[in-house]
């Protein structure tokens, strides 16, 4: 109760408007950073749409990521069984777990094992979250502690802060 959803395309939209608004004040690079598996694809499709809006000007930096992006967690030190972010997985349950333990409810010791990824690779399968669970999880959960999670803090947040230096340092004419 209390999520607030939107389709894609409106989300796509509200991020064009954002960031034309950005543009608008004279900013020349603009990050989104996501945390949102569902907002991967709209969020990179507005920035392609904003870079063809304005493909006359090569002084544009239009990045878009997930936090899961930065940072490769400590797997085996950490004892972290998923190899990659899922829904209400064991690192977001982890990080819950660090962050609001009030929020974790019920025995998550006893929920079952909800297979990562997506099926039919290379191919991308469009899916919604019923698709795969009727509970809501994607991944391990049951195997979340709130050490995992600072962990996981520590290590998507110092990869963004470091990445965010790159951004800074970029020259505006390099590729990379």
């Amino acid at each position: 109760k209390g999520t607030i959803s939107a389709s894609p395309r409106v989300y796509l939209d509200l991020l064009l408007d954002l960031a034309e608004d950005m543009l608008h004040h004279g900013f020349k690079r603009i990050m989104f950073v996501n945390g949102h598996g569902g907002n991967i694809i709209p969020g990179r499709q507005a920035m392609f749409e904003l870079r063809q809006r304005h493909r006359d000007r090569t002084d544009l930096l239009l990045l878009f990521a997930s936090y899961w992006d930065f940072g490769q967690p400590q797997f085996e030190k950490m004892k972290l069984s998923q190899k990659q972010v899922g829904h209400a997985c064991e690192y977001e349950t982890s990080m819950m777990l660090a962050l609001r333990p009030d929020l974790v409810t019920g025995d998550i010791t006893r929920l079952p094992d909800v297979e990562t990824g997506f099926g039919f690779d290379p191919a991308y399968r469009g899916w919604t979250t019923d698709d795969r669970t009727k509970m809501g999880h994607i991944g391990y959960p049951r195997l979340a502690t709130a050490e995992k999670g600072e962990h996981l803090f520590a290590t998507y947040s110092g990869g963004v802060a470091e990445f965010l230096e790159k951004v800074i340092a970029w020259d505006g004419t390099r590729w990379a």
